[in-house]
């Protein structure tokens, strides 16, 4: 039987401190192992600042909405935020030479690199990522 979560954050990045009590939330429901948890809060964490900075620019009226289903054997997490949207597909790779030094540019790369799908929707302005426990 699927359940669901959902947590709404304001465009700020002191909401980020939300995620590690709402990822303990998901892993009391769906348990996997310690290096599947971190996996989860380090590609969650990614996401709500992505969509807090380049989607919602932090703008105070914009939100970003978490959601999960979760099941037995898969967790699901849906990230969406009001922004304009991007083309994932057109980040520079984070592992390239040129960019290698560059103090912003992973978070996508960690997104794909950690979860088990990464799926982006509407423009870019939602995310799924998919963990398989």
């Amino acid at each position: 039987m699927d359940k669901n979560l959902a947590l709404t954050l304001t465009s700020d990045l002191n909401e980020l401190d939300k995620l590690e009590q709402f990822v303990r939330k998901i892993t009391d429901i769906v348990p996997c192992d310690a290096d599947t948890q971190h996996n989860i809060l380090l590609v969650l964490t990614e996401a709500v600042s992505n969509a807090i900075i380049h989607g919602n620019k932090e703008h105070p009226d914009k939100s970003v909405e978490v959601a999960t289903v979760l099941s037995p054997n898969r967790i699901l997490l849906t990230v969406r935020d009001e922004g304009a949207g991007f083309n994932p597909e057109k980040i520079p790779n984070p592992l390239e030479n040129g960019n290698l030094l560059k103090s912003s540019g992973r978070g996508v790369w960690l997104m794909r690199e950690f979860s088990d799908e990464v799926r982006f929707h509407d423009d870019g302005r939602k995310v799924e990522l998919v963990f398989n426990v």
